[in-house]
């Protein structure tokens, strides 16, 4: 069965005035082919393709043409040449790091392949073959062309090589380049013609466009696992809003574009900047707009190598930072929500900073937060030399109106929206159901409702204007009452398609599958197995409601797992990618009302999902209730069901917000912790330090210190650097000074805490009043040393309450035995001589007695009083496993 990129060969005939041509093109979408100009010579003859699962030529024409680079594009029928495959993506090689060359492979029909039919000597069948190899950096720069070095076996004869002219070079799943010439001057050299040439060919990029509905973008190949790629064209809400698709045309900004080429273009090695600004504001367009720019070259520095670049990965592979410092081209990294990431930004400046030997590198960082955290990674970054580090950029939510009326905002989105749709309809993206004709004219419905309201971001009057798009495309989304509603309903409708592709008929739960999407979103899967977890816990999340039931079928969980792979594909290498952040928030919305804000508390929960997983969903979680607190009630339910695993996860999600959003974070995580604890079985010792720790995160905040440093660093370099410690630290500096043992406050209810203060706040008064009354009646004898009984006893006592009451108790010592009821009798014996003065009308009891069973009474709430007012010394205990975690201690 053939796969992966050997399903894009495609073969090529030509005939014509007596002559016939025979070679290779490359399936750049369904029915579009590359191929070399001398492999299709057009006019006068007639050219025909035919790709690996037919066993018939189908015609097809030109609609593109480049005698310099000697390439042309092909158009055949898409429902028959190359059906069902995905727009191919085109790259270029950047760096120069021989230890992290990338593998090659090119697939052709060459003469060598070619054999005999059964026994007919009159019938050859044109096999294929797959050529393996490498790109080196410098080889046939000067001729503007790359050197492909094969590996494996060779042609007998150079003779032999022909046909596969025209064949595509790929690179991590990229389309490099297009096989040219083979080098007769060297054995193992074909040289091929760089997809970066025919990207600046003009009309090369529009004819691309006209077919697929994407314009094509360069993207770094050796670079693939470091950076994301652009989206795959789709008919999906999500893709249309996705700013890395570019389907809006960017409005306004151009003077902070300006402002960001100039400072990529200053004359320094390495720098570091941040852009700033609220979510929905045009930061990630502006980017990719600033790369478009970036990518061309100067009219006037024809003569120097445009940039390259893009938005680092998620989840980037921490050895291979090493190459961003190899770069042969100026290169700009993109790291978005970088207040989230201070573990990979300090990674990709120390390769940068310690290896760098290449072009100029700029790193932009991304970030909403409005606090100080610039300004502290600005002094992080300077101590490792990693550029001034003196430039910001903002962005505000009026930059991208540049002075224009709402209106036109609106209406300019609106038609670009119906321009990508109808581009992506002609791709063979839309079925039936789409209505034909002019898109734009769709009416104002939604774009006037948001026209009177108050000042939006700009991404508010983009979701209105495709949600009228889309009501006019497809009349069945016409009873939505919101603009989000219509784009949900859309992206319902797209995943829908999908799943009854893959389902048995009438199989398909679109409640089930929008959990699964939420799901996706909020964990995500670097890898399959992580990808098997969060369906399996998504499903269980889902169902929760319904009580115990029997595992559900695999067979199920991989359709579902199928499902969603196909509907959003990963863009950096992981398994998967997720639905856009705008619609993802609302369908979090309607997921956690539906199920009465209980999905996330069990999905979070769910025994499957690794702490990574977990860390990345209350991250997402803190992220996204700023906007809407009410949906963090899940996350905080199930951090304070399981505190030991997921505060210090939660503790740490609340590091990378703004400080205000910071404190409510915490304030809700400390309320559903005091919540969880005044339950019956609840374990007190664990809660107590819950507690601690928590309030010490809202310390940290109020002071403007981040919570993160209350956590311990669990990676190697840190075990070697700090002493081993627990989970979380008992302050908010640095972990070398950190204390043996802690002050825990416990968790009681407020009757509880009023009721002990109550009585002990009486025996304290009682025990000086009798004090008092019984030197003033020169009990104590006469001066003022007897004055000196008061503070004595009163002090004595709170020494015992202190020390019963914070301290762990060492029952082999004299003193916690004999403390206790030295005290009981100082209090009986003053409160005797104290009767003697003042005696207790006679139907009181004995006063001894009166006084003895108040005393001992008010002692046994003292230390207890103490103890939640002040706290109790609580030994640190290790964190183990992969995340900082509470541990629970021996109780007394």
């Amino acid at each position: 069965m053939i796969g992966g990129s050997e399903r894009r060969t495609i073969e090529v005939q030509s005939s014509g005035s007596g002559e016939e041509s025979y070679g290779t093109g490359y399936l750049l979408a369904p029915g579009l082919v590359l191929t070399a100009l001398h492999v299709a010579q057009p006019t006068p003859r007639d050219v025909t393709v035919r790709d690996l699962q037919n066993t018939e030529f189908t015609p097809a024409r030109v609609v593109w043409r480049s005698t310099r680079l000697d390439a042309v594009l092909l158009e055949a029928d898409r429902d028959v040449v190359g059906a069902g495959m995905t727009t191919v993506r085109f790259g270029e090689l950047v760096c120069s790091d021989p230890a992290h060359r990338p593998h090659c492979a090119m697939s052709g029909f060459p003469k060598a392949m070619r054999r005999k039919v059964g026994g007919d000597p009159e019938r050859f069948i044109d096999d294929l073959k797959t050529v393996d190899g490498t790109i080196t950096p410098h080889t046939g720069s000067r001729s503007m062309l790359y050197g492909f070095e094969v590996s494996g076996a060779l042609p007998r004869f150079y003779e032999n090589w022909k046909g596969l002219s025209g064949a595509g070079v790929t690179c991590q799943g990229l389309l490099v380049g297009l096989v040219r010439t083979v080098d007769k001057q060297w054995d193992r050299s074909l040289m091929a013609l760089p997809a970066s040439q025919l990207l600046a060919a003009d009309g090369f990029g529009q004819a691309v466009v006209e077919h697929t509905g994407m314009l094509p973008q360069l993207q770094g190949a050796d670079l693939q696992p470091l950076l994301h790629a652009a989206p795959e064209p789709v008919l999906s809400s999500s893709y249309l809003l996705d700013p890395h698709a570019r389907t809006v045309a960017l409005t306004g900004m151009s003077g902070l574009i300006d402002d960001v080429v100039a400072w990529c273009r200053a004359p320094r090695r390495m720098d570091v900047a941040a852009l700033t600004g609220l979510g929905g504001t045009g930061k990630t367009r502006l980017l990719t707009e600033v790369l478009q720019r970036l990518a061309a070259p100067l009219p006037e520095e024809e003569d120097r190598r445009p940039w390259s670049g893009g938005f680092l990965s998620d989840r980037p592979p921490p050895t291979g930072y090493g190459m961003l410092a190899s770069s042969r081209y100026p290169l700009l990294v993109i790291v978005d929500l970088a207040e989230t990431r201070d573990r990979q930004l300090a990674d990709l400046i120390a390769a940068l900073t310690q290896q760098h030997d290449s072009h100029t590198v700029r790193v932009l960082l991304l970030a909403r937060r409005r606090d100080g955290w610039w300004q502290n990674k600005q002094r992080e970054l300077r101590a490792l030399h990693a550029g001034p580090i003196a430039h910001t950029f903002t962005v505000t939510p009026d930059d991208a109106y540049n002075g224009q009326p709402r209106t036109a905002i609106y209406q300019s989105a609106k038609a670009d929206f119906a321009h990508r749709i109808e581009q992506l309809r002609l791709a063979g993206h839309a079925d039936e159901t789409w209505r034909q004709g002019a898109l734009a004219d769709a009416p104002d419905e939604y774009g006037a409702r948001i026209a009177h309201t108050g000042p939006h971001p700009v991404i508010y009057h983009h979701i209105a204007a495709l949600a009228d798009v889309l009501v006019h495309a497809n009349p069945d989304f016409a009873d939505r009452d919101h603009p989000m509603d219509v784009l949900l309903a859309h992206e319902e409708n797209y995943v829908r398609k999908i799943a009854e592709a893959r389902l048995p008929h009438g199989a398909v739960d679109t409640k089930l599958i929008r959990s699964l999407i939420t799901a996706q979103f909020l964990a995500g899967a670097a890898t399959a197995r992580d990808g098997q977890a969060v369906i399996r816990a998504g499903y269980d999340a889902h169902h929760s409601g319904y009580g115990p039931a029997a595992p559900p079928d695999q067979r199920v969980l991989a359709a579902l797992d199928d499902i969603l792979t196909a509907a959003y594909p990963s863009t950096d290498g992981a398994h998967w990618g997720a639905v856009g952040e705008p619609l993802a928030a609302a369908l979090l919305t309607e997921v956690e009302t539906d199920s009465g804000h209980e999905f996330v508390e069990h999905f979070l929960q769910h025994e499957t999902l690794k702490p990574d997983q977990r860390t990345q969903t209350l991250e997402v979680v803190a992220r996204v209730s700023t906007e809407d607190p009410a949906l963090a009630e899940g996350a905080h339910r199930a951090v304070a069901a399981a505190p030991e695993e997921l505060l210090p996860l939660a503790i740490q999600a609340a590091a990378e917000l703004d400080s205000d959003d910071a404190a409510h974070w915490l304030n809700a995580a400390r309320h559903a912790v005091s919540v969880r604890a005044a339950q019956p079985g609840a374990d007190i010792a664990v809660y107590e330090r819950a507690t601690d720790l928590v309030q010490r995160a809202q310390d940290c905040v109020a002071t403007g210190t981040s919570p993160a440093t209350l956590l311990d660093d669990t990676d190697a370099g840190a075990r070697d650097t700090e002493p081993p410690g627990g989970g979380w630290s008992s302050a908010g500096s640095a972990p070398a000074g950190r204390r043996d043992y802690v002050l825990v406050k416990p968790v009681v209810k407020w009757h509880v805490r009023l009721l002990l203060t109550t009585i002990s706040v009486a025996y304290l008064l009682a025990i000086t009043a009798s004090t008092v009354g019984v030197a003033y009646t020169n009990g104590l004898g006469d001066g003022w040393a007897g004055w000196l009984y008061i503070p004595a006893h009163v002090g004595f006592s709170m020494i015992v309450a202190a020390y019963w009451g914070s301290g762990r108790l060492d029952w082999t010592a004299g003193a916690t035995w004999i403390g206790p009821p030295i005290v009981v009798v100082m209090d009986v014996c003053m409160g005797a001589l104290f009767h003697d003065a003042w005696p207790l009308p006679g139907y009181f009891p004995p006063a001894w007695l009166v006084w003895l069973a108040f005393c001992v009474l008010g002692l046994a709430c003292l230390p207890f009083t103490y103890r939640i007012w002040f706290g109790r010394l609580q030994p640190r205990a290790p964190a183990h496993g992969d995340a900082p975690a509470l541990r629970s201690v021996p109780r007394e």
